[in-house]
């Protein structure tokens, strides 16, 4: 049985990757900030990774919620409600181990604002908790904060 050579769609042979006429694909991690990337809709997309201060924010977070960390250590990182609602629920997050943030998303507000949520891999659960972050001086600060512990508990 013969088979037909299927032609490559592609008129360049594939040995040519090293020519300097290849490019690669544009996309918002490969994009340098001074030339950013367009969507299909013409709306400009921005860099897909969580800064790592809100990253580090959202790990402080779980620390609390599984109780291996106070929420007076930070103090300058919560406001006074967000504070409030940690001691309430601190250690409301059963977990044997250190908690493992698997994802963090981030979603950028108008203003030095984020808003972010946060998976939490615990024992053999998982736990989510959203919070939304202002950035002062030099520093994000949690002004409010929304777990699905807290949902229950009402």
């Amino acid at each position: 049985m013969s088979h037909s050579r299927r032609r490559h769609p592609c008129p360049r042979p594939l040995c040519h990757r090293d020519s300097p006429s290849h490019r690669p694909v544009t996309t918002p991690a490969r994009t340098p900030p001074g030339r950013p990337a367009t969507a299909r809709c013409g709306a400009a997309l921005r860099g897909h990774r969580t800064p790592g201060e809100v990253h580090l924010l959202a790990q402080r977070v779980a620390e609390v919620l599984v109780g291996r960390r106070t929420p007076e250590a930070l103090r300058d990182q919560l406001a006074v409600p967000v504070r409030e609602e940690l001691r309430r629920l601190r250690g409301s997050v059963p977990c044997a181990l250190a908690p493992r943030l698997t994802r963090v998303f981030h979603q950028p507000l108008p203003g030095r604002t984020v808003e972010a949520s946060a998976v939490i891999m615990c024992d053999h659960r998982t736990r989510v908790f959203a919070f939304r972050a202002r950035r002062e001086d030099d520093r994000w600060v949690c002004t409010s904060l929304e777990t699905d512990t807290s949902r229950r508990a009402r």
